[in-house]
């Protein structure tokens, strides 16, 4: 005998229909923009709140892309959709997340809130059960039927809890092997100012020369203090994980570091050598590595054991990087001392985004940690990802390469 259960959306156009009301609606929006995909990310959240308010105050008729652009990225009254496309990249990457959202912590939500594509009006969904078109029959008739459409019910919700909190799991492990231990963890940020020096004066300056600080003398721009926004924005996501409550993250501009900072738990850099000089003692373990040539302003991406179908080198070009970007993440453990290092790196400050939102998504993440784990614990591993680059974003990196500490 065949038992099937089938589950259906209500589609509810807006917040007046379908009996949704706004007190609804504002609530699970509220649960959405606390929620750890969007606690870090101020500008989906701006997006968010901005196109769900303009439908609940009846002026969804009026989320144009011009106008979403001036009142939430600040662009002024010129601003022209065409030559920046802001709007149509956040968009992409406010359905990726809300589509995550729905896939872990919000997984027993009864309304959705959607962004579908081809507008900016939201949709709000509720989720309805109907029962299956024909009733499951037995000797004890409709009572029975009913009975079971209900377990086959709890058992597909039961199995989709079990995915999400399978995926919370493993990603948690990862965190903790990072956040948890007993120090806080380390997180250096790229020094934007050193970039900008080598960039002008077309030579590199070694890790020696930089903790000595003696490339500074005389050169103003080089003793700016900068970083990227993308940084930052990635120390606040990972401070709100779990795992960092009890010891939290310590940010640390690289100027400011000193070895004895990185020798007592875990490390993570953000940035290449180019921009974190830093990063020149955790390579040993490293298969995958960003190198920059500061009179040619060529970014070299080096595979030091490629696999059959990689390529041993990848160079990228200053033109090429206004198309593409590439982003590195490897993690290991700390040769300092105790803990674990990872780098998350970019031929630009979208290439390292584009890794650091792949770190941060659990659904991107877990497929891969999947590879890199064995008999409870998570090994070492060196992904490179590859994106388009729209505006200085890249809203849907792809793995290309993944290697495993321990396997051939």
């Amino acid at each position: 005998m065949s038992m099937t259960a089938e589950f259906r959306t209500h589609v509810v156009k807006s917040p007046q229909q379908g009996g949704c009301s706004e007190a609804e609606v504002l609530a699970c929006l509220q649960r959405i923009v606390a929620s750890e995909g969007f606690a870090g990310s101020a500008q989906l959240v701006r997006f968010l709140q901005y196109v769900v308010g303009s439908c609940l105050r009846n002026e969804a008729g009026l989320l144009k892309e011009s106008s979403i652009g001036v009142a939430v990225f600040n662009r002024g009254g010129g601003y022209d959709p065409k030559t920046d496309p802001i709007v149509r990249v956040e968009a992409r990457r406010l359905r990726v997340r809300l589509t995550a959202y729905y896939e872990t912590v919000g997984l027993g939500e009864s309304l959705r809130i959607s962004l579908p594509k081809g507008g900016y009006s939201p949709a709000f969904e509720r989720v309805v059960e109907v029962p299956p078109a024909q009733a499951v029959r037995s000797w004890r008739g409709r009572r029975f039927g009913a009975v079971v459409a209900g377990l086959v019910a709890i058992a597909a919700v039961g199995g989709a809890y079990y995915r999400a909190t399978a995926t919370e799991r493993l990603v948690a492990l990862f965190w903790q092997a990072l956040l948890a231990g007993e120090k806080p963890v380390v997180m250096v940020a790229a020094d934007s100012g050193l970039v900008m020096y080598q960039d002008v004066t077309h030579r590199a300056v070694s890790l020696s020369e930089y903790v000595s600080g003696e490339y500074r003398a005389g050169a103003a721009m080089a003793s700016r203090r900068y970083t990227s926004i993308a940084d930052l924005e990635f120390a606040a996501r990972l401070s709100g994980r779990p795992e960092a409550a009890k010891l939290g993250v310590q940010p640390r501009y690289a100027r400011d570091v000193r070895m004895e900072d990185l020798q007592g738990g875990s490390v993570i850099l953000l940035g290449a050598r180019h921009s974190n000089p830093w990063v020149e003692l955790f390579e040993k373990d490293a298969t995958l590595r960003l190198a920059h040539d500061e009179v040619s302003r060529i970014f070299r991406v080096v595979n030091t054991t490629p696999k059959r179908g990689e390529a041993a080198e990848i160079t990228v070009s200053p033109e090429e990087l206004k198309q593409g970007i590439y982003g590195i993440i490897t993690y290991h453990r700390n040769r300092e001392g105790p803990g674990k290092v990872l780098v998350v790196a970019g031929t630009s400050v979208a290439g390292t985004e584009a890794a650091a939102n792949l770190l941060l998504d659990p659904a991107k993440l877990r497929p891969w940690l999947e590879k890199a784990s064995k008999d409870g614990t998570i090994r070492g591993f060196d992904m490179l990802v590859r994106d388009r680059n729209l505006a200085g974003s890249a809203p849907h990196a792809e793995v290309v390469v993944f290697h495993v500490e321990g396997s051939r």
